[in-house]
């Protein structure tokens, strides 16, 4: 991992690469999305040093002969990494920091591609958000596992891609690594070589299933495979031991946002859907609420995003998992709307259950399998339906 960055951070700051990749992981950042996009652009620069090798011995190869380079890109600016507290933990224990990685804002991702003709793979998401929009003539790989949106597939006919409804995308970035491993007989030289990839991949995995808990209902048989799998390669003795600690570690990490404050918060995990601004947080809404001028953070987050509305979503797991959430505008007509609208979904249904004595828009969601991901359709049909 060290020679990765050191090599590829290098060549890129210095113009020195013959063709340039990005791997762009999803908005949120979160541990699934940072993993995915790192474990994948470290595996591209492995394959592709092995590959050029069967064409021309390193001891040949002239020093001025430019090689391939494949960068992550995490979607956070560089100063809010530190809000993704369990991402910072996570890569901290393997010896990965802020140093060692590209941020959103650090380089000219528009310049890059456009005058670089560079490539783009997008990890943890298949549908760009408007900021992007120029990227999709450039995507040439694909890897999610959200449901797929067809009204928002823009690419080339070409375009790779791997999409399926399991708990973590790093399960089908993992599955991804050892089929292109297989091609050139090395299945798991890639994972032997990168124990912290192999180690990151197991813990973005049992965080995004909870340990495959039935109550939370995102873990397939996929996801199962792909985790023991790769506890085999870790040798884990004491699986289940191991699994619980891991999982325990990462959500006290990710809870712990005790040092941040409202607008700090709704900075942490943030995705638009068009005017509908969508943090979602890993505490419950109603507590987020108890914070000094919480409101006012999102009133000013609004304006600041250009949105008109914001549907905040929380979620509790100590004592039991419980999920909550409320809508919030200025414009009262527009929040009575989203919420009959989200109420009434049946794709899946939400079950949300309204409580007017915290917020006249809050509620309690007694779906408890459905995360941020499955808000997406109806958010989505809820735009097209609904001209603000």
């Amino acid at each position: 991992m060290e020679e990765y960055f050191a090599t590829s951070l290098n060549k890129l700051k210095t113009n020195n690469y013959a063709n340039l990749t990005l791997v762009i992981g999803n908005e949120s950042c979160d541990l699934d999305s940072a993993v995915s996009s790192i474990v994948y652009a470290s595996f591209l620069h492995w394959q592709h040093n092995r590959v050029k090798c069967k064409v021309c011995t390193v001891s040949k190869r002239d020093d001025e002969v430019k090689d391939d380079i494949f960068i992550s890109i995490l979607d956070v600016n560089r100063d809010d990494f530190a809000l993704k507290t369990e991402v910072v933990f996570a890569l901290a224990e393997h010896g990965i920091f802020d140093k060692d990685l590209i941020f959103s804002d650090d380089i000219d991702i528009d310049k890059l591609v456009c005058e670089g003709n560079a490539g783009v793979i997008l990890v943890d998401h298949h549908t760009l958000s408007k900021k992007y929009e120029y990227l999709a003539p450039h995507v040439t790989e694909i890897i999610d596992h959200r449901p797929l949106d067809k009204t928002r597939w823009v690419y080339n006919e070409d375009v790779r891609s791997t999409i399926e409804l399991v708990g973590s995308c790093c399960t089908l970035i993992a599955q991804r690594v050892r089929d292109l491993s297989k091609l050139i007989g090395k299945e798991i030289d890639f994972f032997d070589s990168h124990p912290a990839c192999t180690q990151l991949l197991h813990s973005a995995i049992l965080l995004d299933t909870v340990n495959f808990s039935k109550e939370v209902g995102k873990a397939t048989s996929h996801d199962e495979e792909i985790v023991s799998f790769l506890e085999g390669l870790l040798k884990v003795e004491q699986c289940e031991r191991e699994r619980i600690a891991k999982v325990d570690g990462l959500l006290a990490a990710r809870s712990d946002v005790s040092r941040l404050n409202a607008a700090q918060l709704l900075r942490k995990d943030l995705k638009i859907f068009g005017y509908i601004f969508v943090p979602s947080f890993p505490i419950l809404v109603k507590d987020f609420l108890k914070k000094p001028e919480a409101i006012e953070a999102v009133s000013e987050a609004l304006s600041s995003r250009k949105c008109a509305v914001a549907l905040l979503l929380g979620m509790e797991l100590q004592g039991g998992l419980q999920r909550d959430g409320v809508i919030v505008s200025a414009d009262d007509k527009l929040s009575k709307s989203l919420a009959k609208f989200l109420h009434e979904w049946s794709s899946p249904s939400l079950l949300l259950v309204p409580d007017p004595d915290i917020h006249c828009f809050y509620f309690k969601q007694t779906n408890l399998s459905a995360s941020r991901k499955q808000y997406v359709p109806a958010l989505n049909e809820f735009l097209n339906t609904y001209k603000h």
